[in-house]
């Protein structure tokens, strides 16, 4: 996709990652081109041998469920960004829920936060790209 000519292109080449619970979406930026170059959902935790099957076990906890399900994306995208980033020079930014961006920006390797030229606290996973590319422009 193009990026409009009302737009300040993007000179070096930059990696954006939109992220809420369920998905990364990997998005390579340069000049005035965009394209999603890759996407990363989130596994199912597995739940054999987490509950004793009593019937005085409580509720499960759905909560931290979530977060260790949120947390094995992260790692998996960690290893999908380092190895690119190990390949070729380039820029990263980094797009999560704002309760979730330090918990992000902690799960990745520390060649990855040292690319990373900013965090947008923001859940832009669901947007459509123009809208994306907009929110990102205006915060340039």
């Amino acid at each position: 996709m193009q990026i409009s000519n009302h737009y300040a292109p993007y000179e070096k080449k930059t990696l954006v990652v939109v992220t809420n619970n369920e998905v990364a979406k990997i998005f390579e930026l340069q000049d005035r081109e965009i394209n999603l170059v890759s996407e990363i959902k989130a596994q199912e935790i597995e739940k054999v041998g987490r509950s004793s099957g009593k019937i005085n076990d409580g509720p499960k906890d759905f909560d931290e469920e979530k977060r260790l399900t949120r947390v094995l994306m992260y790692k998996d995208l960690s290893e999908h960004l380092l190895g690119k980033i190990q390949k070729e020079q380039l820029d990263l930014i980094l797009c999560a829920p704002e309760a979730y961006k330090n918990e992000i920006f902690e799960q990745m390797h520390s060649q990855v936060q040292k690319v990373a030229k900013e965090i947008v606290p923001k859940n832009l996973a669901s947007l459509p790209l123009d809208q994306i590319i907009r929110i990102l422009q205006e915060i340039r």
